[in-house]
């Protein structure tokens, strides 16, 4: 899995842009490929922000959280009942 870049980072070339670095300086100075300069600042571009805000989490959505299974009892210990579903 690829590392993602931190949002201070993201800033940080967002900035060296506005005081008139060019996408190659930028990409030598922070460390990354002109790519990822070029990405970021048109998602800032389109969007007027450094993280995409239409982007979500990759995978399946939890039904359950820890919070939803954990039960308490009537002495006040909490116990986690773990949900089991078989589809056939």
């Amino acid at each position: 899995m690829v590392k993602s870049l931190s949002e201070d980072l993201r800033w940080r070339i967002i900035y060296c842009q506005a005081e008139g670095f060019t996408q190659n300086e930028i990409a030598k100075r922070m460390y990354v490929s002109e790519a990822t300069v070029n990405k970021v600042c048109r998602i800032f571009k389109k969007w007027g922000c450094v993280k995409d805000p239409f982007i979500c989490r990759v995978g399946r959505r939890k039904i359950f959280t820890t919070q939803d299974m954990s039960v308490r009892n009537l002495d006040g210990y909490s116990f986690v009942i773990y949900y089991f579903i078989i589809i056939i």
